[in-house]
């Protein structure tokens, strides 16, 4: 029986990143026991990793009881995971992997998976495993059949439904109304033949959410509402997605689907993003809108099947 420890923060995103690793090698081999640990941020995970990892030495924050006993492999994921996922380690003598930058250390992990976007931050690729995009939870992506008839019934089925993912600012991009109006008006105009559905991220602006949703008609809707946001349902039921340029992991997610993408261009966006989102544009795997849609074929993102095959082969999951 291999024993996987899983290590993240609170945040679905690095939840989602991490398990989708996990779920591709059960697949592979059902002899495996997962074992998650979230980590509660406190006032000292406002620290640098290395002061974070050295106060987990000097507290040694975990104890070596039956939980921890016999991990084979520790996958982390979320910056606070990193160097809980380093000290665990090297105290139960396992091998790790981290998801995304661990900010300190980077050698000292067995592998890192980072987007090739990011990959300018490490001095050595030695002990990376590199990816187009965020890593997908291939498991939440259904197929239509499999749909809870609770979500086919709030649209109406003979139209085809048109998907706009709306993110918003951050770090690395600001999303401002006049950004996405041109794109929004002529998607809109498409309501007597399509179903629109809008679905926001956590970093939509009130601003913008407001804009679209005093706009719609009849055959438009939006998501979440209060606790209800079938997020992984809409990609799979949507005939088209549309995504505003400043989401890494939302365009992966739509180009995990297979199905058309179109970008949304946003006005600010840092470097790296703009240089990964003009990347998928140039090898055909999204476009931008004009005025028609279209339909074209690409080779939908399996990152995380093919981060498994190489953990799998390294580790000997």
């Amino acid at each position: 029986m291999n024993r996987i420890l899983i290590i993240t923060d609170k945040k679905k995103s690095s939840e989602n990143q991490a398990f989708s690793i996990s779920n591709e090698l059960i697949k592979k081999n059902r002899n495996i026991n997962i074992i998650h640990k979230k980590i509660d941020k406190s006032f000292f995970h406002f620290l640098p990793n290395k002061l974070i990892y050295l106060y987990l030495i000097c507290q040694n924050f975990f104890k070596k009881d039956e939980f921890f006993k016999n991990i084979n492999l520790i996958i982390s994921c979320g910056r606070i995971a990193a160097p809980h996922s380093l000290f665990l380690k090297k105290k139960l003598n396992c091998k790790n992997c981290h998801i995304l930058n661990p900010y300190f250390a980077h050698k000292s992990f067995d592998k890192i998976i980072v987007p090739e976007h990011d990959i300018n931050k490490f001095n050595s690729s030695d002990n990376l495993i590199v990816t187009k995009g965020t890593l997908v939870n291939l498991s939440k992506l259904k197929s239509k059949i499999k749909i809870d008839d609770k979500i086919k019934g709030l649209f109406p089925r003979k139209k085809k439904k048109i998907l706009i993912l709306i993110g918003g600012d951050g770090k690395s991009s600001k999303v401002g109304i006049n950004d996405i109006k041109h794109v929004i008006d002529k998607i809109v105009k498409l309501s007597s033949k399509f179903i629109i559905i809008f679905c926001f991220s956590r970093r939509t602006s009130p601003l913008i959410k407001n804009f679209i949703i005093i706009n719609l008609n009849k055959n438009c809707f939006y998501f979440p509402k209060k606790e209800f946001n079938p997020y992984w349902e809409l990609l799979s039921i949507s005939d088209y997605i549309f995504v505003t340029a400043d989401s890494v992991s939302m365009t992966s997610d739509a180009l995990s689907t297979g199905k058309p993408t179109y970008i949304i261009s946003v006005r600010y966006l840092k470097k790296k993003i703009k240089e990964f989102q003009n990347k998928l544009l140039r090898k055909g795997f999204t476009r931008l809108f004009s005025k028609n849609l279209e339909s074209w074929k690409y080779k939908k993102f399996s990152e995380s099947k093919i981060v498994c095959k190489k953990v799998s082969l390294n580790f000997h999951i």
